[in-house]
């Protein structure tokens, strides 16, 4: 369903509900998407995501600690130099 901002704010706290209900509204400004409402996302239960099969399991055990490097410079430094190129 989609709303507009100026509706949305006249009746936010029945969309809220709505969206808390299960409902998907989007929220249009001069008819153009600028968001989406919806219900608070819950915690995927990985194992059924793999059994579902939209998860693939890793095939590699953990992750590597990574090395870290020592900054040459300071941000601004590095700012200026990604805007200058």
């Amino acid at each position: 369903m989609d709303v507009a901002v100026r509706e949305l704010k006249a009746r936010l706290s029945a969309y809220l509900q709505r969206a808390a209900a299960g409902e998907i509204i989007t929220v249009t400004d001069r008819g153009r998407p600028v968001a989406v409402l919806g219900p608070p996302v819950s915690a995927v239960d990985l194992d059924a995501a793999v059994q579902a099969g939209w998860v693939t399991p890793p095939t590699a055990p953990g992750l590597r600690p990574v090395r870290r490097q020592r900054a040459t410079g300071t941000v601004l430094q590095a700012l200026a130099e990604d805007r200058d190129g």
